[in-house]
């Protein structure tokens, strides 16, 4: 989450998956087991929360996204633009990984280009929407 600009740190993170182009009504499944970092001030420069899943999401991106933070914010995900890359790997020269990365996706209707962090999704968050 980019451009956190609060000293309040997410408490709850929940992912649910939903069925592609059924406008969020085709749940799939719901995840709320997430590391939440970058609370401490030692962070506060960054104005920034990382939300990793400390679940491993394997294969293709074929499904919508809804992202709730702390039950008050949402981030519906949609149109998720992925391709599998070979990457260097971490575990010495000449070790490569095959990996799925995000190349873009529409949060909220505004269109993001991923490229420059395609192993995650890098969020503003000024498109999230307050839940009613």
């Amino acid at each position: 989450m980019r451009d956190w600009k609060t000293s309040v740190c997410p408490k709850k993170v929940v992912l649910e998956k939903y069925m592609k182009n059924t406008d969020f009504k085709k749940l799939i499944s719901s995840d709320s087991d997430f590391d939440i970092r970058n609370c401490d001030s030692i962070y506060a420069s960054l104005n920034q929360r990382i939300l990793s899943p400390n679940v491993t999401y394997i294969g293709q991106i074929n499904y919508d996204i809804k992202l709730v933070i702390d039950d008050s914010l949402v981030y519906r995900i949609t149109d998720i633009k992925d391709g599998t890359d070979t990457v260097s790997g971490r575990s010495g020269p000449g070790k490569w990984i095959i990996m799925n990365n995000i190349k873009s996706l529409v949060i909220n209707g505004h269109k993001l280009d991923n490229s420059k962090t395609p192993l995650s999704f890098n969020i503003p968050t000024n498109l999230g929407k307050l839940m009613k």
